[in-house]
């Protein structure tokens, strides 16, 4: 068949070759090729020769492709190791695809070396990695948008990823190029993140899912619009693609999968499809133009930034602000336990260095707090919680400048003033737990409006039957039946009442306080 080509090729003249040419949709490939070959024998100028020698070379495989879509499957077992192997090495056509490939699973290797569980990774772990995730992409950390899309949430989750991407990467990147490929497969992805972000500001996104869902629309998007295939050729391919594209999103509906990355990475490898068939005057090509593509990635990009910043922020920099309250708040809490397991050298100076940098921290919290106060659209429980927290971070802040103060003075730390402070410590953390709960504030009222063993029990949350140890004025009272107390203090001679727990309330009283003490001042002292 191609010697006749040639043959019918070799007697036309120069003028009938370059018709020939201009008007290749109405043959066959076999017959454009002789075409080719005769006009590059007698040296004819032609424009665009070389593109569309690619071009039409790229129709055949194609059509081949189509004809024998299930080659003869590798016979032995060296064979099919062989034909597997290939999906990780680059080759001229295949180029782009194995990298991606081999670059995702390095990632994961070199993440489970490092600790990362291999099956379910800690949400921690992959935060830390660079997934995508609210408040922090929000919040300064845009850049998770990208390295997100080179972590997988297991080893299952990398191995059906890296399926798809070696399968639809193995029939679009030799149609496209490895330039396109390469800036459609990134497009997709932040497509597909930027959507996550969208969708779930608390939700902890990672994997290469919205990337390869574009590239899946990218290809059935050219393959609709190709002007030289007829829709008999298209139907196959076409519904093959849209049927994996649906029972996915299907699938995606399932608790724990990223939908949303899904389909946004698929819109945007849609629209880039129909954008690159609209630039080749709808044909498949590898060649596009430096400066159209440019533009174009600009404009997209330049879309992307637009959304990124009006996505809503104020959800995502309180969580933020709650995962730095809590690591600053360990930090300085770290002194106080130090401080509890060995009180007999808190006026030697130890602990000075520990208050200082509490002080300095809970000062951060609070400029932080304030800042957050000042958001507009911060929520009505969110706002209640921020009031809260600046108010006990502000005590707190007050109770360790008044120890660092005593303890540098070499006096007593635990004095009135101090047990005042750390029982109004208290209320705050339990109005806090009483609004996460849902519960109705707690009311701490005077304490003289209720029989005093009552009103103890309200204001510390100790159960007096448990027998908690009673400390009046630093005077421990020892035996006492709960209704025996006011004997010892008048309700209303009282000024404030605190409570220890715990390991805290051993390490000042021993073993006699292990179900807590309560700890009255009176307005004498």
């Amino acid at each position: 068949m191609e010697n006749s080509y040639a043959a019918v090729a070799s007697e036309k003249g120069d003028s009938q070759l370059l018709e020939i040419l201009g008007e290749r949709a109405a043959y066959e490939p076999e017959a454009i090729l002789a075409v080719i070959a005769e006009i590059e024998r007698r040296s004819i100028a032609a424009p665009d020769l070389e593109q569309i020698k690619q071009e039409t070379l790229q129709a055949l495989e194609l059509r081949e492709k189509q004809v024998n879509p299930n080659p003869a499957a590798p016979t032995s077992f060296t064979d099919k190791l062989k034909d597997f192997w290939t999906l990780f090495v680059p080759q001229r056509h295949y180029f782009v695809t194995p990298i991606l490939i081999n670059t995702n699973i390095l990632i994961f290797v070199l993440l489970a070396l490092a600790g990362m569980h291999v099956l379910s990774p800690e949400g921690e772990d992959l935060v830390n990695a660079g997934a995508n995730f609210g408040p922090y992409t929000l919040t300064g950390e845009p850049w998770r948008l990208f390295t997100s899309m080179f972590l997988h949430i297991g080893i299952i989750h990398l191995l059906v990823n890296m399926y798809a991407l070696a399968s639809i990467g193995g029939a679009l990147e030799p149609l496209v190029g490895r330039r396109q490929f390469i800036i459609a497969y990134v497009l997709c992805g932040l497509a597909g993140s930027l959507a996550s972000l969208w969708w779930d500001q608390q939700r902890i996104s990672a994997g290469a899912s919205g990337a390869i869902f574009g590239m899946f629309g990218m290809f059935m998007t050219m393959v609709l619009l190709e002007r030289q295939m007829s829709w008999t050729e298209k139907k196959g391919m076409v519904l093959n693609l849209l049927g994996v594209i649906v029972v996915n999103l299907l699938f995606g509906l399932k608790g724990g999968i990223d939908n949303a990355a899904h389909t946004g990475g698929l819109v945007l490898g849609t629209a880039y499809g129909a954008v690159l068939m609209l630039r080749s005057g709808r044909f498949f090509t590898q060649h596009y133009d430096l400066r159209g593509s440019i533009v174009t990635v600009a404009l997209v990009l330049g879309g992307f930034v637009g959304l990124y910043l009006q996505v809503p922020t104020e959800n995502a920099k309180y969580l933020t602000m709650l995962d730095r309250f809590g690591e600053r708040e360990t930090a300085a809490m770290a002194v106080m336990q130090e401080m509890e397991q060995n009180t007999s050298l808190i006026n030697g100076g130890k602990y000075l260095e520990g208050l200082e940098q509490g002080i300095i921290l809970w000062d951060e919290s609070i400029q932080e707090l304030m800042a957050l106060q000042e958001l507009p659209d911060l929520g009505e429980q969110q706002a209640k919680e921020v009031e809260i927290l600046l108010s006990y971070t502000q005590l707190r802040k007050t109770s360790y400048t008044m120890m660092r103060d005593d303890i540098r003075d070499n006096r007593p730390w635990m004095h009135q003033e101090q047990q005042r402070v750390l029982w109004a410590i208290g209320t705050f953390v339990q109005d806090l737990n009483n609004l996460r709960e849902g519960k109705p504030a707690t009311s701490h009222g005077n304490l003289n409006e209720m029989p005093l063993p009552d009103a103890l029990e309200e204001a510390t949350g100790l159960d007096l039957e448990t027998k908690p140890l009673i400390v009046l004025d630093g005077e421990v009272l020892e035996g006492i039946a709960p209704d025996d107390i006011e004997d010892h203090v008048d309700p209303n001679d009282i000024e404030a009442v605190s409570v220890l727990k715990g390991e805290e309330a051993v390490a000042m009283y021993g073993e006699k306080a292990q179900n807590g003490v309560i700890l009255i001042v009176t307005k004498q002292q």
